[in-house]
């Protein structure tokens, strides 16, 4: 089956070479790489241009309307959507899409997704403050299959009308609406990028405050202002013998707090 990889883009001029570079070198038999930028400001479109792929363009809207749009110009029997801070092991195409081929599942995921940065610091304390082993972007003990489709049959896809415009939760839309998950395939090694700086986790704390997955309780905003924040941080600090995760916390719980009120001002401006 042909696969069609799309690829939001938004800002990445610095991590789409690698991501577009480890993609062209897959051992998938009949595959294309689709890139829709997001309105980028930098020089993204020229780094992905050089590739000599398809890039296309939309004003600034999301990742959940530029897969859309990535989707309505692809070809492929399968849709498999990935991010630009991502990179692959050469097979790692064959290994994804195994399940669906097989007619074992309707989509896939990747469990065996690392950490691409794990030694800078503030990647590390992402890991921490989400409590996962170091270096990996899932715990160990995952069920067998997840809410996010890596890859997807073309005609599932379709059928429900591809992702919702909901924000940070987007790409968890698509099993939501078919009532059904992603099966997990063996061996799809990837590797993703935790932010590696305290404005990378400013940037997407406040991106995952903005989703629609923040419980908005009393009790959520309470546990994020400065005494509880200070508190974690130094809790965490401790039992990983890492400073930094005290700048992190009061960071991300900042992030997340600035989130959560602009979902409220912005009334259906989901934007990163």
């Amino acid at each position: 089956m042909k696969v069609s990889v799309i690829v939001p883009t938004y800002n990445e001029e610095n991590y789409i070479g690698e991501c577009l570079k480890t993609l062209m070198s897959q051992t998938h038999p009949d595959y294309e790489v689709i890139v829709v930028d997001d309105g980028s400001k930098d020089r993204t479109v020229d780094v992905a241009s050089g590739f000599g792929i398809k890039v296309i363009h939309q004003d600034h809207k999301g990742p959940g309307l530029a897969r859309n749009m990535g989707a309505e110009q692809s070809s492929g029997e399968i849709l498999s959507f990935l991010d630009a801070d991502m990179s692959f092991e050469p097979d790692f195409l064959v290994r994804l899409t195994l399940p669906i081929e097989e007619g074992r599942a309707v989509g896939a995921s990747s469990k065996d997704e690392l950490v691409a940065n794990n030694a800078n610091v503030w990647a590390r304390c992402w890991t921490i403050n989400a409590g996962l082993p170091p270096g990996r972007r899932h715990p160990d003990n995952l069920p067998p299959e997840d809410d996010v489709f890596r890859a997807i049959r073309r005609s599932a896809f379709f059928s429900v009308g591809g992702y919702d415009d909901i924000g940070c939760s987007q790409d968890r839309t698509i099993s939501r609406k078919l009532g059904s998950k992603a099966l997990f395939a063996e061996g799809a090694i990837c590797y993703h990028r935790n932010p590696a700086s305290l404005g990378e986790v400013f940037r997407d704390a406040r991106w995952y405050g903005k989703g629609d997955q923040v419980t908005r309780t009393f009790g959520y905003i309470i546990r994020r202002t400065l005494p509880f924040s200070i508190k974690n941080g130094v809790k965490r600090a401790i039992k990983h013998r890492t400073w930094q995760c005290l700048p992190f916390q009061l960071v991300y719980d900042i992030g997340i707090l600035w989130g959560m009120a602009a979902r409220t001002l912005s009334r259906g401006n989901h934007v990163k």
